[in-house]
Formats: structure tokens, sequence, C-alpha cells
């Protein structure tokens, strides 16, 4: 609650409580592009492992071996499904907020200020979900998937599962009808690819938007462009590569080069993020307002343990170590010839990805606090 003076009264207005809701729907969003954009590349991957691309050698070193296919199938596959599944809860978070959530269901009449990166984001997140659906469609089930292998592949075991349970089950139940409409859908190879493009580019968008959107609110210093857009545009694809090969690990690709290939690509991306984290600190710190000088106070006082700790530490620079020291062990020692060396390999690259996903939501968590805490100063007075 917040007191205005009113004559010789105080009115007492409730405050806007923006936290984990609000925060987990940021960072869900982020992960479902991100997670998007790792599925198109390695789905990319294993078309020139396919085709003896010589593209495909360079990338991949050995693009015959059947380790390397089942890691690129599976990254593709758990990508697509975390980007229908973080959009999915993230909509769920964001829809609890609203006051009225069923109205949400009007923006295709509502929402016509195109200008405004509320309706441009809204268009956005419902055509990327139905295309991330299909892309899941697409990947998850067919003909081709009649015996399914990969952890990925658990949605089509369950629905496989409950036909067979099923009192009045027959061969043709849901698992059946899937696999008819994947096939019947499925476009050809080089339309797919196109399609993708699309994808990315919606995905990409879906990052971004959420940190658009926030930059909108301009007496916010430390919302404000370009910064805040590069930073969660930069976090989104790290935390969705962290997600998607976080599943390909669990599945067994943790030591394969698509996986190898990935996490070093994540490191670059989260030595950028440091960067443009270091560059915004620089320009709250040289921005001489209340406004700036609050939420530079906030993160590295009531918020730095989750700022410090969680995101420049534990979120960011320990992954990259940890990253590395894996890396090597695992390209250039024998490490995984030891006893325990392979599940140790194996836990350290899921480490990496589990701390870079903690790491992203806390980032969010923290830009939201840090400003919402904050007195907003209008610029001129």
């Amino acid at each position: 609650m917040s007191a205005i003076p009113g004559g010789t009264e105080w009115l007492w207005l409730e405050s806007p409580h923006w936290a984990e809701f609000i925060a987990m729907y940021l960072f869900l969003g982020g992960v479902s592009g991100g997670a998007y954009v790792t599925s198109a590349w390695a789905s990319f991957m294993k078309s020139l492992m396919v085709s003896g691309s010589r593209l495909g050698d360079i990338l991949l070193g050995d693009p015959g071996d059947p380790h390397h296919h089942f890691a690129c199938a599976e990254t593709s596959r758990w990508g697509s499904l975390i980007g229908v599944l973080g959009i999915a809860v993230g909509g769920v978070a964001l829809l609890s907020h609203l006051g009225a959530p069923l109205r949400a269901l009007t923006f295709p009449v509502l929402f016509t200020n195109f200008g405004s990166w509320l309706v441009i984001g809204t268009w956005v997140i419902v055509l990327f979900a139905i295309w991330a659906v299909f892309e899941t469609l697409w990947l998850h089930f067919g003909s081709d998937l009649a015996h399914p292998t990969g952890l990925s592949l658990f949605p089509r075991k369950i629905l496989q599962w409950i036909d067979g349970v099923m009192p009045w089950r027959t061969e043709r139940g849901i698992t059946w009808l899937l696999d008819r409409i994947a096939d019947v859908t499925r476009p050809p190879g080089k339309l797919w690819g196109a399609l993708r493009i699309v994808g990315g580019v919606l995905s990409l968008t879906l990052i971004g938007y959420t940190a658009m959107l926030l930059s909108d609110v301009t007496v916010v210093q430390f919302w404000t462009r370009p910064y805040l857009p590069v930073i969660f545009l930069l976090s989104g694809v790290s935390t969705g590569i962290s997600a998607a090969l976080l599943g390909t690990v669990l599945s067994g690709g943790a030591l394969s080069r698509v996986n190898h290939r990935f996490c070093l690509t994540d490191d670059a991306i989260i030595v950028a993020e440091l960067v443009a984290i270091g560059l915004l600190l620089s320009f709250l710190a040289n921005t001489p307002n209340m406004g700036s000088q609050a939420s530079l106070t906030a993160l590295f006082d009531s918020y730095q343990l989750l700022f410090v700790g969680g995101v420049l530490v534990f979120g960011t620079v320990v992954p990259v170590i940890l990253s590395l020291t894996v890396t090597v062990l695992h390209q250039f020692t024998s490490f995984e010839e030891r006893p325990w060396g392979e599940e140790l390999l194996t836990g350290g690259y899921a480490a990496k990805y589990a701390l870079v996903l903690v790491g992203g939501f806390l980032l969010r968590y923290v830009v939201l606090m840090a400003a919402v805490k904050s007195p907003l100063v209008v610029p001129g007075l």
C-alpha cells in the first residue's frame, strides 16, 4: 500500500505487484524463442549430415557418426517441445496477472494499435505458438516414428500408453491419428526449411518484444534502449540453448559434437551478454537522476545476492568456466575413459545448462524489481 496526502486525510492506493509471475512470463518467453532457434539450427545441421554436405563436415567433424544424428534429432525435438511448453506455461502466467483474463481472447478485434509493442507482442505470441505446435507435431509424429527412440519422444510414448489402456482401444488410436495428420500436413524439405526461417524471425521477435515493451516506459531509465533489448535477446537465446541441450544431455547426447558445438556457442553468447550488462550498469552510473541511481543502488543493495551472486556469478561466469573445463577434459584428454569419467562430464554439462536457466530467470526478476521499487522521474520535471 502507498499513501498520498489528500487535504487532511491520507488516501491509500494499492500498489501494482510485479514479481514472480511476470518475471516467469518474461523468462519463459525467452526460453521458448531461444529453444525454437536451437531446434531449427539442429534440424539444419541434421540435414547437412544426411546430405553429406562439406559444410556438415566443417560443423560436426564426422557427419556419418550415428551418435551425432541421434543428438541432432534429440536437440531438434527437445527445442520444439520446450518452445510449445514454454509459451503455454508463460501465457498462463501472463493471463493470471490480468484482472479479466478472458478479455485477452478478444485481441483480434480490440488490439488494433500496431504501433504498440503490446499489440505486436500479442500477435507474435499467437503466431509463434501456432507455428511451434505444428513444428512439434511434425517432429514427434509420423509413420517414420512408429518405433520411437530417444527421451524427447516421451509425449508420443505417453499417448501410446493411453491408447493401450483405453477399454475401446483399437489400432487407430490417438497416436495413429496424429501420425496421419503429421504425414499429410508435413511440408517438403526445402519448404519446411524456409518456414523455419519465418519461425526463427517470430521466435527472435518473441524474445525481444518483452524488453521493447518494458523500454516503452521511458521514465524508467533501467529499462532503456538499446541495452535492455540486447540483454534480453542474448539471454533468451542462451537460455533456449541451455533448455534444449539439457534435454539432449539427459537423453544421452552429452558427449556428442552437437552438444559440444552448441555449448561453445552458448558460452560466446553469455560473454556478449555480460558485456551488455556491463554497458547498462555504466549507463546507469553516469545518468544523474534519481531513478537511475535508485535502480543501481537496488541492484547492489536490496538485490545484491540475486544480482551479483545469482545472475553475474552463478548464472553467467560459473557456467562459462564449468563449460570450458568440461570441454577441455572431454576434447583434449581421456578423462571420459576413467571410472565415472563419462558420468562426471555429463553431470558437468547438465550443471552448466541448469545454472544458465536459473540465472536467466533471476535476471528478469531483478530487472523488474529493481525498477518497480524505484522512484519514477519524469524528464523535465
